[in-house]
């Protein structure tokens, strides 16, 4: 059986030293000689040190997948491009649209527009860069293999568009790796198994937004999530640490976090028949 390697290369809590944490997210997902790198957080050129940190160059990279337009899954992607040769980017509907929020200080990391508010999402401006790149494909709802057992779910959702990825292990059952889950995880689980044809959940990875959820809100989702059964779950970024305790509550000791209390930047796990996990 092949074995899937996931690296945590942005995320908003690390304890390894040599490596940074940012409030965004970047997975590198393994097997064989393909890599694919699953968003690419919003610091510019931290992903890169992180990968420098694992011995891996921009080179290394066959694919680039962005979840959703958000500038915490997409804001490093721009200084990245120069520096691709020819690997596939594969890009989210509804890039260079805004999206606009105004709290007294929720989003105080993002600048705020000319008007107060603070948008989200990546800028017109730096989506048309990013769509001058030679090697384009822009996902719709379709889902479609990328490589070695290893899905888009296509886009789902309506005022936020967003993409998943899947790794089918066939009769072992389906992992879904999740960027920021806005459409809730359900629905991208659901799409997940439509894509895949495969209903078995073995596992979820990633962001789960229950950043947006009161506790009662975050215990009906993880109810939800209990029913299906996975073998484990990995959150992270968006679930927030109240979001897995809250999962660990429900769900027991098959949610994994590392110490500080989230998946955890530099942080991998090796999933093949078993589950080997490297957390610090």
């Amino acid at each position: 059986m092949k074995t899937f390697k996931l690296t945590s290369l942005a995320e908003n809590t690390t304890f390894r030293h040599n490596c940074l944490a940012q409030h965004g997210q970047s997975i590198l997902i393994e097997v064989d000689d393909y890599k694919l790198l699953f968003d690419v957080g919003e610091v510019p050129g931290a992903v890169e040190h992180n990968l420098t940190q694992l011995g891996i160059s921009l080179d290394d990279i066959d694919d680039v997948l962005i979840s959703h337009r958000h500038i915490d899954h997409i804001g490093g992607l721009k200084s990245m491009l120069p520096k691709f040769d020819d690997q596939r980017l594969f890009l989210p509907l509804q890039m260079g649209e805004s999206h606009i929020k105004n709290h007294p200080y929720k989003y105080n990391f993002l600048a705020r527009t000319d008007g107060g508010e603070h948008n989200l999402a990546i800028s017109e401006e730096d989506s048309n860069l990013i769509n001058e790149y030679k090697n384009i494909t822009i996902v719709d709802d379709n889902g479609f293999e990328l490589s070695n057992s290893i899905y888009t779910t296509g886009c789902v959702g309506d005022s936020m568009k967003e993409q998943s990825v899947v790794i089918d292990q066939k009769e072992m059952g389906i992992i879904v790796v999740l960027g920021c889950s806005h459409p809730s995880v359900e629905t991208l689980i659901k799409k997940a198994i439509e894509v895949t044809g495969n209903d078995k959940v073995r596992g979820i990875v990633g962001g789960m937004h229950y950043t947006d959820y009161d506790r009662e809100e975050m215990r009906f989702h993880a109810e939800n999530i209990k029913s299906m059964s996975p073998d484990f779950i990995m959150p992270g970024h968006c679930t927030t640490v109240e979001g897995c305790r809250v999962l660990s509550e429900v769900i027991g000791e098959n949610v994994v976090l590392s110490k500080t209390g989230t998946f955890g930047t530099g942080n991998s796990v090796l999933i093949g028949e078993d589950i080997k996990v490297e957390f610090v």
